[in-house]
């Protein structure tokens, strides 16, 4: 790692969000963060509407002015940038790379842009398959590399609004596929019929029963006949609470929403019960604790569970990898 610089920016560039990180190379330590709300689509619709440069000079310029919020001494000559900045509607588009990919990096699709005299721009794009694209999570992927029995065979999960479940063997990420869980999850809750039979609350041990139940309902199927019975519970509930005083609807109303996280997230994991490989599983907060609940109730084998400390650096593990690349 001699040769890398002393430190690197980088650049998570999403849908929604812009996050610049100072990072110290050797041990990923932040030194400086700055985040902001202007993603990909927000500053693309700007320019659009008034920009009369072109849309890589556009987001060029929006991405060095946000540099001199971290960087303004510039200790750093590359900045590392993926998920949705190599997009149609990011900074500059470049083409999937196609699965099978080295484990390590080595044949993900990048290029070297220069910024501004002396600061590099490695752009990373995703990956694809005949049926499935992915940007950024495969470089969380190949930053959690180390961590996995990358050599035997095996499923990494990285849950999300689109969950990817992608397999390895002999050190190569050779397919993946794409679960719409959580932005179904949130069409469902927020826009459906059951929309009014639901109320959002934070996770708390006593809805681990309902969430549970859809759980095990979910991956037994009949997924549609299932979530109907969310809105005939609410319906007798409320019924039986105009008769008894003791029944609490907003306790139903939550209990509700847990059930249908979990008919969700137990459809999204069904076919795992059928796989014999190693099974890992990334993701933090009340959605990994979710998972990890769902995993540990429905799979009869040891599950090996991502720690917090390294997914937080699994990105920037990632990125360190592309960048040895180029220096």
């Amino acid at each position: 790692m001699s040769s890398l610089p002393k430190q690197f920016v980088s650049c998570d560039w999403g849908t929604s969000n812009f996050r610049l990180r100072l990072i110290d190379t050797d041990s990923l330590d932040v030194v400086k963060e700055h985040k902001t709300n202007k993603g990909v689509k927000a500053l693309y619709q700007e320019f659009s509407a008034n920009s009369t440069t072109s849309q890589s000079q556009f987001f060029s310029e929006y991405l060095t002015k946000q540099l001199k919020e971290i960087d303004e001494e510039r200790q750093s000559n590359y900045i590392v940038a993926s998920g949705m900045a190599s997009s149609s509607i990011g900074l500059q588009e470049l083409s999937y790379a196609q699965m099978p990919i080295d484990a390590y990096g080595q044949n993900l699709f990048s290029k070297s842009i220069t910024l501004e005299k002396d600061l590099s721009l490695v752009l990373v794009s995703g990956v694809k398959t005949k049926t499935d694209v992915m940007r950024g999570e495969e470089i969380q992927a190949v930053g959690l590399t180390d961590y996995l029995p990358i050599e035997s065979k095996g499923v990494l999960l990285l849950p999300g609004t689109h969950s990817k479940h992608i397999t390895y063997a002999k050190g190569i990420f050779n397919d993946f596929k794409t679960f719409m869980t959580g932005e179904i999850f949130d069409l469902i809750s927020s826009q459906s019929i059951l929309s009014v039979s639901i109320q959002r609350a934070s996770f708390d041990q006593k809805y681990k029963p309902a969430f549970v139940a859809g759980v095990k309902k979910g991956m037994e199927g009949n997924l549609s006949s299932s979530l109907f019975s969310i809105r005939a519970k609410d319906l007798m509930q409320n019924d039986y609470f105009e008769r008894n005083e003791s029944v609490n609807p907003q306790k139903v109303k939550i209990e509700n929403y847990y059930f249908l996280s979990g008919l969700m997230i137990g459809e999204e994991l069904t076919y795992l019960k059928e796989v014999e490989e190693h099974i890992s599983m990334a993701a933090n907060g009340v959605l990994g604790k979710l998972y990890r609940i769902a995993l540990e109730e429905v799979m009869q084998k040891e599950i090996q569970f991502i720690k917090d400390e390294v997914l937080e650096k699994a990105l920037l593990i990632g990125q360190r990898k592309v960048l040895n690349n180029y220096v």
